[in-house]
């Protein structure tokens, strides 16, 4: 990585900072007096907590709709497991028992809205710790559509049963 001299500040390049989604992170208090300026971070380890920061935000984005998807599929095949009524009679061949269309919308739902909310709260923590937060942000834009048509595509099994 090569360090450009940028004209507003040529002795120290590496407090320029790189990428454009950086000029919106919060910034950290001044340091008032020499303790609290050796407890600020080095510009080169924040960068590489910001590039880390978004790379974590793509990794997460494709993770929740995964575990989901994955997470569902699984449990389906416990209920389907499981047997009941409803399979037996052929009128159903995963969700095989009331319960089952109770239980399995319900838990799939809470581990979408709980993927949504985990990325909210990333978000929070990223923003209040001075680091690379617009990508979660985007995330976060991505992950609430996605719990909310999760959401109304299962639960009514629940309501409405079969």
């Amino acid at each position: 990585m090569s360090k450009k001299k940028h004209p507003l500040n040529p002795e120290h390049p590496e407090n320029v900072f790189s990428d454009e989604a950086d000029y919106s992170n919060l910034r950290p208090t001044f340091a008032n007096d020499f303790t609290d300026l050796s407890n600020l971070t080095d510009p080169m380890e924040q960068q590489r907590k910001n590039q880390q920061s978004s790379r974590q935000a793509v990794i997460y984005l494709f993770a929740v709709p995964a575990v989901t998807f994955i997470s569902a599929y699984l449990l389906a095949w416990v209920s389907r497991l499981m047997g009941g009524p409803l399979c037996d009679a052929g009128e159903a061949v995963w969700i095989c028992t009331r319960a089952a269309e109770l239980w399995w919308p319900i838990v799939t739902t809470i581990i979408a809205f709980g993927g949504m909310l985990g990325c909210a709260w990333i978000l929070y923590d990223k923003y209040r710790t001075y680091v690379r937060w617009r990508a979660w942000m985007g995330v976060l834009w991505v992950l609430i559509p996605f719990s909310m048509l999760w959401a109304t595509s299962v639960l009514p099994l629940a309501i409405l049963g079969r």
